[in-house]
C-alpha cells in the first residue's frame, strides 16, 4: 500500500482558511512510494523502490534509520541498503524537504526467504546486451549468487523466428537439498524484442510454488567470472512473486 503526501488542492486550501505560517515551503507534489522489490531482505541488501514526484535529491529511511541510497536504472527509481539492526515490519519513507511518500509493507528478514534462489545484495542496474545469442543458449546458466554449490537453470530450446522456446529446460542444483534440483522451467526468450519469460514450477516440492519471472539479455557485470571465451551475456530476471532479482551467466 502506498502512502502519498497531501493533495497541492488540499494544502492550498487549508492554507487560504487557516492562515498558516510557512504555507509555501509545505510539499505541493504529488509524492509516493509505487513499489519494494524485494518486499523483504536482511539487512545489507539492497532494494529498488519505485516512487514518483521526487527529484533526485532524497532521503530515504527506514523506520527510524537512515538508510545509504543512490539512483537507480529509471526515473523515480531509488537503491536503498537496509540498515542494520532492524527486523521485523518497519516503514519505508522517502523524504524530499516537506514531500514524504511511505510504504510499510516492508520487512526486515533475519536470512533470504525459504524456497526461492538466493539473490545478490546488490540491485543490479541492467545495461542490455550488445549482442543477443542467436546460435543456441542451451546449457547451464550459474546463479550468481551461488557460494558453496553450483545452482541455476539449464535452458534448452530451439530458436524459430527469432523466439527460443525454453520448454524441456529444469533447474539445477549440486547440493545436497533437493529443493532446487529437477523443477520444470519454461518460457521464451525473444531475441528480436530481447524480452524473456520463464515460469519455474517448484509446486511438486513440499513449500514449493511456480514462480514467474520476466527479464532480458544484459551485459556481464564486472564482478562476473565469466569465461573469457564465451560470448554470451548475462541473463537478469525479476520475480513476480518476491520481487527479487535473478542473475544467470554462462560460465
Amino acid at each position: 500500500m502506498k502512502n502519498k503526501s497531501f493533495s497541492p488542492a488540499l494544502v492550498a486550501l487549508v492554507c487560504m482558511v487557516f492562515v498558516f505560517e510557512n504555507c509555501e515551503d509545505k510539499c505541493v507534489n504529488d509524492v509516493s512510494i509505487d513499489a519494494v522489490q524485494p518486499y523483504s531482505s536482511p539487512a545489507g541488501y539492497e532494494v529498488l523502490l519505485k516512487t514518483s514526484g521526487f527529484s533526485d535529491t532524497v532521503k530515504v529511511v527506514f523506520g527510524l534509520v537512515e538508510a545509504i541510497s543512490k539512483p537507480g536504472g529509471q526515473a523515480g527509481e531509488i537503491i536503498a541498503t537496509v540498515p542494520d539492526g532492524l527486523l521485523g515490519n518497519v516503514e519505508i519513507s522517502v523524504e524530499e524537504g516537506d514531500c514524504i511518500g511511505r510504504s510499510a509493507e516492508f520487512v526486515v528478514s533475519g536470512s533470504l526467504p525459504a524456497n526461492v534462489q538466493p539473490s545478490l545484495h546488490e540491485i543490479i542496474v541492467p545495461i542490455p546486451a550488445a549482442s543477443i545469442p542467436t546460435d543456441g543458449i542451451e546449457n547451464d546458466w550459474t546463479n550468481a549468487d551461488t557460494k558453496s554449490v553450483r545452482q541455476g537453470i539449464h535452458l534448452k530450446g530451439d530458436i524459430v523466428a527469432g523466439v527460443y522456446d525454453l520448454a524441456g529446460s529444469y533447474e539445477f542444483y549440486d547440493g545436497d537439498d533437493p529443493f532446487f534440483k529437477d523443477n520444470p522451467v519454461t518460457g521464451t526468450a525473444n531475441t528480436n524484442t530481447n524480452v524473456i519469460y520463464l515460469e519455474i514450477d517448484r509446486s511438486a516440492k513440499v513449500g514449493g510454488f511456480i514462480e514467474h519471472f520476466d527479464g532480458s539479455f544484459i551485459e556481464n557485470p564486472d564482478f562476473l567470472p565469466v569465461n573469457p571465451n564465451s560470448n554470451k551475456p548475462a541473463i537478469l530476471l525479476v520475480s513476480r512473486e518476491t520481487g527479487r532479482q535473478l542473475l544467470l551467466y554462462y560460465p
